[in-house]
């Protein structure tokens, strides 16, 4: 089948990288075959100017671009598409975020800063580089991949299922309403073409809303109740 710039419904493809193209702790067994095939088809219509293809991840540079030679991804993604965590990027935030930021770093050496992706998705929106509607993240995560995206940068995305998880933790079963793939060059096709229905993008609204108010009760007022009752019941 030949693909033709009219046939092109998403031609920016934002690509995390951990759990999706590379194996990590969520996705252990990333088929690096399957992943090569995939990106072979797809930088073959880069060739021919149908489609641009970016690779980011949230964690500082030095380390995740010795994955991505280990991986053998490299030839897949032009340097200038490729983004990481700079000093730039930190001394650009706000000093309480960007304490925290440093914090985090400090507490975990594999911190990773997920809106990192927001910020650059949004920054490139502003500047014209990629357009909202042919925009599209392949990611796997229901918060930082599709909450996240659906909030801040507005742009389509689908969740690798195998890969499913939540705030980094395995997510065995599917939310209602969102699109999912493998990056496999038959499901790839199938999102370049457009081939995905709209999502129902109300469902994950809903789940998350309803974590949130989960954790506010469970961490908060409701707790401090509970905790309250109990000790006075103890003094009799």
């Amino acid at each position: 089948m030949k693909i033709s710039a009219q046939g092109i419904a998403k031609k920016h493809l934002f690509f995390c990288l951990t759990d999706v193209l590379i194996s990590g702790s969520i996705n252990q067994k990333v088929s690096r075959a399957k992943v090569g095939k995939a990106l072979s088809f797809l930088k073959g219509l880069e060739e021919k100017g149908l489609v641009e293809l970016f690779l980011f991840s949230g964690r500082a540079e030095e380390k995740m671009r010795a994955k991505i030679s280990e991986n053998g991804l490299e030839k897949f993604f032009e340097p200038k598409r490729i983004f990481f965590i700079t000093k730039e990027y930190i001394d650009s935030k706000e000093q309480v975020d960007k304490e925290r930021h440093l914090a985090n770093l400090d507490a975990d050496h594999d911190f990773a800063d997920e809106f990192f992706k927001q910020h650059l998705l949004k920054t490139m929106l502003e500047e014209g580089k990629i357009e909202r509607g042919k925009t599209v993240v392949i990611g796997h995560d229901i918060w930082f991949d599709a909450f996240y995206t659906m909030r801040f940068a507005q742009v389509d995305f689908v969740l690798v299922e195998s890969a499913l998880s939540e705030r980094n933790r395995s997510m065995p079963a599917r939310i209602q309403g969102l699109n999912y793939a493998e990056v496999t060059e038959s499901d790839m096709k199938r999102l370049v073409l457009g081939k995905y229905p709209k999502p129902d993008l109300r469902f994950l609204e809903n789940y998350i809303f309803n974590r949130l108010k989960l954790e506010l009760f469970q961490g908060g007022e409701l707790d401090k109740i509970t905790r309250l009752a109990q000790e006075k019941r103890a003094k009799g």
